[in-house]
């Protein structure tokens, strides 16, 4: 038997930006499905005259941990989503926070990022809603 976990029910909570016991996680409002985290590493060609049977080479250079994509179905006066205490805040100040995605099985994931894109969308036939990337900064950490 698999063990896969469900997805529905997962988490993603940002930081009030406050450190230590005073930094409090507020769920984000919304949320539908959650693209990443990702991560790659960026690799420096190493290929030389003598590199063997006229191949390329490369060594592996440093990690980008990649971004995070979301959309909300936006409420524009939600705390989490609005230009005083939400993800708007954050991308207009354009400061690296704390985000949190706690998964159904209580795993979590925390790492820092940007926010870098909050689009949002009216459709005639459609909910208002806004796309959302972050670009993380730094290293994640399970737990």
């Amino acid at each position: 038997m698999s063990d896969a976990i469900a997805a529905f029910g997962t988490l993603l909570k940002m930081s009030n930006g406050l450190t230590g016991t005073a930094e409090i996680f507020t769920t984000i409002a919304e949320v539908g499905d959650i693209d990443g985290p990702s991560m790659s590493v960026d690799t420096i060609e190493v290929t030389s005259h003598s590199s063997p049977s006229a191949r390329k080479e490369f060594i592996a250079s440093l990690i980008d941990s990649g971004e995070l994509s979301f959309p909300i179905w936006f409420v524009t006066d939600d705390p989490t989503h609005d230009e005083t205490t939400g993800l708007q805040k954050i991308m207009n100040d354009r400061v690296v926070r704390n985000f949190k995605i706690v998964y159904p099985d209580a795993a979590s994931v925390t790492f820092a990022a940007l926010v870098t894109k909050f689009g949002v969308k009216s459709p005639v036939a459609g909910v208002q809603s806004a796309d959302v990337t972050l670009k993380i900064s730094g290293v994640w950490t399970w737990a």
